[in-house]
């Protein structure tokens, strides 16, 4: 099968995922398209791939699950029998159940799995875990993830044949998330609305940036690092309580696991 082109279908609040996607895509010989699913939109785009189209999928792992506010897209995702593969990032604790939540959900939507990995990257709360990863090294074992795919890509005449397995249990864990939610100085406050525009879960309404939906929000932490007033910041409190627990559950020295 002649491929078409590469399709990159990702959710990157803090940007790694993206990085680590880009990669990965690097060493894919084929046109690259980008969804980039990270900032919110009201009016979901229609995502819809060719029988003879590769698409990459790559999300950030919260709480050992697919985030909820990737899915959310997945109403207007549709494949036809299309070859895909999966990534995840996560900030060296565990990914749990979110490649298996992932695999299932893009195979029920017409997707044939041919590929997976997991990667350990620098935790988007506790920056100190896993801090500066993905490394020289963690980049390579990436590059040749994407080497691999390429591979099966010309060597592959149909991928019916292909059944890779990959870690987590159904049903899937509960949902939980890190309850940092982050607040506002208004002394320092401009009312930009820089961080209401790149918030992935539509949490900081546009009218009134000053304030946070917390039932929306997905504690990514996005609009703290991106606001250039520092107006935006989180509970000291509650964050060295959740630095202090994640430390004692995270190895920074994880490896990547490749399902091929």
């Amino acid at each position: 099968m002649k491929m078409n082109e590469l399709k990159l279908v990702y959710f990157s609040p803090t940007g790694t995922t993206r990085k680590v996607i880009m990669e990965a895509a690097r060493n894919i010989d084929l046109k690259s398209v980008s969804f980039d699913l990270t900032v919110h939109k009201e009016k979901k785009p229609v995502l819809q791939f060719k029988k003879n189209d590769f698409v990459i999928f790559g999300i950030p792992v919260y709480g050992g699950r697919v985030p909820q506010t990737f899915l959310e897209y997945f109403d207007t995702l549709k494949g036809d029998n299309t070859p895909a593969a999966l990534m995840a990032t996560y900030g060296c604790r565990e990914y749990e159940d979110a490649l298996l939540e992932l695999k299932t959900e893009v195979e029920n939507r017409g997707f044939k799995v041919i590929g997976a990995g997991a990667f350990p990257v620098e935790h988007s709360i506790v920056r100190s875990i896993g801090l500066s990863r993905p490394n020289k090294s963690d980049m390579k074992i990436i590059a040749d993830f994407g080497i691999q795919l390429n591979r099966r890509l010309k060597q592959g005449e149909s991928f019916d044949g292909f059944n890779i397995q990959v870690p987590g249990n159904s049903p899937y864990r509960k949902y939980s998330r890190t309850p940092l939610y982050p607040k506002t100085d208004v002394s320092r406050c401009t009312e930009c609305g820089a961080c209401a525009k790149s918030c992935p879960s539509g949490a900081i309404s546009s009218a009134d940036p000053k304030k946070t939906n917390n039932k929306k929000c997905i504690s990514c932490l996005k609009c703290v690092r991106g606001c250039k007033q520092k107006a935006r910041y989180v509970n000291k409190f509650k964050l060295k309580m959740a630095q202090r627990k994640l430390t004692k559950v995270c190895q920074n020295d994880k490896a990547a696991d490749i399902f091929l």
